[in-house]
């Protein structure tokens, strides 16, 4: 079965059932080495693309938590010693875990923000955990939301579910990516710069579900063009 969501559509509201217990991993320990510099503090509508991504975050598993007003939030950001990224991601109620060898890949900033969430609040707290890159200027609450909703209403009947969104026109798979808990294992093991990916391409593929985002509010942004290309299109009002 498959999860269509439409701009128009409203994906928030009240929910069937019990909110599931939700971490968010967001992965901001990279190198930027195709940008030049620091693409998550490029300016992006007033603040940075750090600040819209931990908002689309923050706000999606708010809004999906029925404004739960919990002090701390069970986010931990991933990042490389830098205290400008380090002071946003708290500002959105993020704790902060440094990443002391980026150059070793994505696997291993998932690992370290898997670790520190089950220690911190169990290793049977969590029903899922959204992992998440940091440099999706266009993300919005609603593909969280979407995300979160399609998660809650089957992470019971199967625990190994993986919610992968798809994008646009083109409908391209991308991130954020919701892994129920059966994986948590599996996270803390990954290597190399292929992160999740090394589960949904291998022994995760048979599990994974997709929901439709009509928008495509899944880009990233990795080298000079796509920052210019993302100015364009914000000049154009997109």
């Amino acid at each position: 079965m498959e999860y269509k969501a439409c701009e128009s559509a409203p994906v928030g509201g009240a929910l069937l059932r019990e909110f599931p217990r939700i971490g968010i991993v967001l992965l901001a320990a990279g190198q930027s080495r195709r940008m030049g510099t620091n693409k998550q503090l490029l300016l992006w509508r007033g603040k940075t693309v750090l600040d819209a991504v931990c908002h689309a975050l923050q706000t999606g598993w708010i809004q999906s938590a029925n404004g739960s007003s919990l002090v701390n939030y069970p986010f931990v950001a991933v990042t490389n010693d830098n205290r400008n990224i380090d002071e946003i991601v708290k500002n959105y109620g993020f704790s902060v875990v440094h990443n002391e060898n980026p150059e070793l890949g994505q696997g291993a900033s998932i690992a370290l923000g898997i670790q520190y969430l089950l220690s911190t609040y169990g290793r049977n707290y969590f029903d899922g955990i959204i992992c998440s890159v940091s440099d999706q200027p266009l993300l919005c609450p609603k593909v969280i939301e979407t995300l979160i909703q399609y998660f809650q209403q089957r992470h019971d009947a199967d625990n190994r579910i993986i919610v992968v969104p798809k994008y646009g026109f083109t409908q391209h798979a991308g991130n954020p990516v919701m892994f129920g808990n059966h994986w948590f294992d599996a996270l803390q093991t990954i290597e190399g710069d292929q992160g999740g990916r090394t589960i949904i391409c291998g022994e995760g593929q048979d599990f994974i579900k997709h929901v439709y985002i009509a928008s495509d509010w899944g880009d990233d942004v990795d080298t000079p063009e796509d920052y210019n290309d993302l100015l364009n299109r914000e000049s154009e009002g997109v």
